[in-house]
């Protein structure tokens, strides 16, 4: 006899149908009343569905009433006129509001702060604004708690992000939170108009924190505070990193592993105290709705605790739970109140691992123990796999990671951890009653939480833990699931496990395309969007592979090689590349260049062999990896391939006194590279300013070319009128960041450009900007509008 697969879960197909409405109003955008009209003649149909017992039709018509009120809750707001995002905002501007989250420090000298804002005040006028605004402050802050209001002098801003290919949407995800205006302050210039008055949560909060902290020493308070309440910012950037490697940083993200824990060690405990088996489901969901006030309302606290709640009223009620009518249950809230929400990876990570544990882990148990594994051991793998499987997708697309251990390690650092969080909740509930009986209990933790770190530590080294992949395509993706929902259903199904084979096989092929794909012939060079910075990927006819500088980085600086160059390249099948540039030590150049000598195989390391600190420890790091060292000078020529490069500078004895100081002789001293393949040349000039140019004139460098990419950002130091009547570039490139505080580039360089004829691309404005040629045309595209030109190179026409 058939049996409705949803018999139990009704609200599955109601958050299936309102999830497809929210992605579906990505792609189309139909008017309102459109929407309305369709919707409410939907409505009608399946009321006279049911009224006449058609009840699958009727679920149909209902199903497509859902879906366009998903569509409709997606839509972008309306903003009020006096939104401060509808306002010019001059730079500074003093802006006052109420702080709606806690402040986040994320560095030592920098701090995070969501404002809702009150009012701005321009020249002597004072009116009243409102919206969100997120601010960094720079320096100490005062003592600042959630619900205080402030006032200071922000430079306010529009969001940017890096708009390059397959890059991070930080302009749409702030948009989702409802944050269309950011900005910046000195912690020294800001007015704290409140008292401190923390709510009860994050009362409740702080104090756990501080006693944490107080009895353990501070990796171990960090490690427990990041299990206990999800909060990493005490974590270092190695445990961190270390956690990712061994595919098991979920468990320091509040989730149902989190509260599944604290649940059950509440229900327990008052059961032991002989509490009613009611009255303690009762309780227990009034504690389990105030930890999740405590520590956040991330997607998977709030997906954990409506599923505990429901658990917990099905015992209240003497009523059965259907699992994955909760899950249903539990997104539906969230998409109501966050539609944004299905578009973050932590909502997409917490509903995939739960889904896969709950589909695929049961039926794997049910096999594992029949052919004799024990109990406990079958559970874990069954469920480790489950959630590994359902994720892999999910973080291929958002972080390009693929955890090979993954399934391993959580069955050693799980029980450690669930050990730890249990542990740490019955210290701190202990503290309460007496000091020094919950200093015993933190010291014996101690131990658990020592032999955690050196587990992780011990799967986080072995060698390709992790190793990154391309984001799959959506089609592939969409067929990796339905290979898993397939899988519980093949045993005795032929034709099934024929179409999952064929899936399998397809899956496996588009993987491993671009990675053995032949080259095709075409020089590519990609200037990519770094912000205040340099960074450009050079692919080459043969196939060889080229990066000059890596962008930001550093300490205390957002990190452009982690978060930017890197993900590029792994979105291009990159795992190797066969020479890394550093063209002078500066920061927003070679910043990010140790984050690519980590993640990347580098053939040649080539330089000018000066810089700080910075750029030696650089150098001593690719010497380390054994990589091959170039200490190039001008006259310096290097074949790869069919493309010539050209080292043009620094010269031999390298230039100084340069009436700048000694910054303008690191730039000054940077290399210059000429790119010629046929017709189509590019000169790469790093920050070499107005006298490095002079020598280049003076030494009578071939300095004529195609495209040139512009020094310094567009400093007005440099790109002199001498310098561009001998280059004659037709094409001009300017890497420079939006809103930079040294207002680059000079408006005396466009014009000087603009006296030259070149055409500008400026990656603030076009984000990255790729140039390709077969060596008859060059393409240019810039990549925020996805507009594309072409220029014969026979006649440097466009």
């Amino acid at each position: 006899m058939w049996r409705n697969p949803l018999e139990g879960m009704p609200l599955a197909p109601v958050a299936l149908a309102f999830a497809l409405g929210l992605a579906t109003a990505t792609r189309f955008r139909p008017h309102p009343v459109t929407l309305w009209l369709v919707g409410s003649l939907s409505l009608l149909v399946a009321a006279w569905l049911l009224l006449h017992r058609r009840i699958g039709a009727a679920a149909l018509a209902l199903m497509l009433t859902t879906a366009l009120l998903g569509f409709l809750r997606a839509a972008a707001p309306i903003l009020p006129a006096d939104h401060i995002a509808r306002r010019l905002l001059p730079s500074p501007i003093r802006l006052e509001g109420r702080l709606i989250a806690e402040p986040i420090r994320w560095t030592p000298d920098r701090t995070r702060l969501v404002l809702e804002a009150e009012a701005v005040t321009e020249g002597t006028a004072r009116r009243p604004t409102r919206g969100i605004v997120q601010v960094t402050l720079y320096g100490e802050p005062p003592p600042l708690t959630e619900g205080q209001r402030i006032a200071g002098e922000f430079r306010l801003h529009r969001p940017v992000g890096f708009r390059n290919p397959g890059g991070f949407d930080y302009p749409g995800h702030l948009a989702r939170e409802g944050i269309f205006v950011v900005g910046s302050a000195r912690a020294d210039r800001l007015d704290v108009l409140t008292p401190e008055a923390p709510p009860w949560p994050v009362r409740i909060k702080r104090w756990a924190m501080e006693t944490i902290q107080r009895h353990l020493p501070p990796a171990s308070a960090a490690l427990l505070a990041g299990l206990l309440l999800g909060e990493r910012t005490d974590l270092s950037r190695a445990a961190d990193e270390g956690f990712r490697r061994a595919g098991v940083y979920h468990i320091l993200a509040v989730s149902g592993f989190n509260v599944a824990l604290i649940a059950s060690a509440i229900f327990l405990g008052l059961l032991l105290l002989g509490l009613p088996r009611r009255l303690v489901a009762a309780v227990a969901i009034f504690l389990l709705l105030g930890f999740a006030l405590v520590v956040g309302g991330q997607p998977s606290v709030v997906r954990a605790t409506v599923m505990g709640v429901l658990l917990l009223l099905g015992l209240l009620l003497e009523r059965e739970t259907n699992l994955f009518n909760s899950v249903a249950l539990a997104a539906l809230l969230i998409l109501l109140w966050r539609p944004g929400e299905l578009w973050e990876p932590g909502f997409q990570l917490s509903f995939a691992a739960t889904l896969g544990i709950l589909y695929l882990s049961r039926p794997w148990i049910s096999r594992l123990k029949a052919r004799g594994w024990h109990g406990w051991v079958a559970a874990s793998v069954a469920v480790s796999l489950g959630a590994q499987l359902a994720v892999m997708p999910v973080m291929l697309v958002h972080f390009n990671q693929l955890s090979l251990i993954g399934i391993a390690a959580n069955l050693v650092v799980v029980p450690l951890a669930a050990v730890a969080t249990t542990g740490g909740l019955a210290a701190l509930l202990l503290t309460l009653l007496h000091e020094g009986s919950g200093d015993v209990l933190f010291q014996s933790l101690w131990l658990i939480l020592l032999a955690l770190r050196g587990a992780v530590r011990f799967f986080a080294a072995i060698p390709a833990a992790m190793i990154h992949l391309p984001a799959p395509h959506p089609a592939t993706a969409v067929s990796f699931y339905a290979i898993l929902a397939l899988l519980p259903h093949l045993e005795g199904r032929r034709w099934l496990r024929v179409g999952a084979t064929t899936l399998s096989a397809v899956i496996l092929a588009a993987t491993l395309w671009p990675w053995v794909r032949p080259a095709d012939g075409r020089l590519r060079v990609t200037f990519l969007d770094v912000g205040q910075g340099d960074a450009a990927f050079v692919e080459l006819p043969d196939g060889r592979r080229v990066l000059v500088d890596g962008g930001p980085g550093g300490e205390r600086r957002f990190d452009v090689g982690e978060r930017v160059v890197s993900p590029f390249l792994w979105n291009h099948a990159v795992a190797a590349l066969d020479a890394v540039v550093m063209t002078h030590g500066d920061p927003d150049h070679a910043g990010g260049l140790t984050a690519i000598l980590r993640h990347f195989r580098v053939r040649e390391f080539w330089d000018n062999g000066t810089g700080d600190r910075g750029a030696e420890a650089i150098r001593r790091l690719a010497e380390r990896q054994g990589i091959l060292h170039r200490q190039l000078r001008a006259g310096d020529r290097i074949w790869l391939g069919p493309v010539l490069i050209t080292v043009l500078n620094p010269p031999a004895t390298l230039l100084r006194g340069s009436l700048r100081g000694p910054a303008s002789d690191e730039n000054n001293n940077s290399l210059v590279l000429r790119l010629e393949w046929g017709l189509a040349s590019f000169l790469l000039t790093g920050d070499v300013e107005e006298e490095g140019e002079a020598e280049l004139l003076a030494r009578r460098r071939p300095l004529g070319h195609l495209v040139l990419k512009v020094a310094h950002h567009g400093s007005r130091f440099s790109t002199t009128e001498e310098f561009l009547r001998t280059a004659r570039p037709a094409l001009t490139v300017i890497s420079v960041g939006a809103g930079n505080p040294f207002r680059h580039p000079s408006p005396e360089v466009l014009e000087r450009l603009d006296r030259a004829h070149a055409r500008i691309y400026r990656t603030d404005r076009d984000g990255a900007v790729l140039l390709e040629t077969d060596a008859a045309k060059l393409r240019v595209t810039r990549w925020a509008s996805r507009a594309t030109e072409t220029w014969r190179l026979d006649s440097e026409g466009g």
